[in-house]
């Protein structure tokens, strides 16, 4: 297995629109990108605290931490497990998106889904 440089560990939750739009941004990052330099994290094997996820998360060179909202679920599981980030992107509280609620999935633009990229882009950039 090959750890990625950066590693991007997003809410990427299907229940609303903005942990939908972290898990289209970052999967669309990693088309463009490629997966050698950065690679997704497993939001919910780390919120177990499964041993070889936690080691692996541990390992990369940065870690890049990307919520939906307020609530911001990736950034409470990290430091529950001492995992510390490189950068932290909060869809609403960074960039001013608006959580629109359960079920609302599908709820985002394409111009969203740019506006999120670009955010983590820039510290991708930043970092490698």
């Amino acid at each position: 297995m090959s750890v990625p440089k950066i590693g991007l560990l997003m809410c990427n939750s299907g229940s609303s629109n903005s942990g939908a739009l972290t898990g289209v941004a970052g999967m669309e990052i990693i088309k463009e990108v490629g997966a050698d330099l950065v690679g997704i994290c497993s939001l919910p094997a780390l919120a177990h605290g499964i041993p070889r996820q936690v080691a692996t998360v541990k390992e990369l060179e940065h870690l890049i931490i990307v919520d939906g909202c307020r609530n911001a679920c990736a950034l409470k599981v990290a430091e529950k497990l001492a995992i510390s980030a490189d950068a932290y992107i909060n869809l609403e509280n960074s960039l001013r998106m608006a959580k629109l609620g359960p079920f609302s999935t599908l709820r985002y633009s394409d111009e969203d889904v740019t506006e999120v990229k670009m955010a983590i882009q820039e510290q991708i950039d930043r970092l490698k």
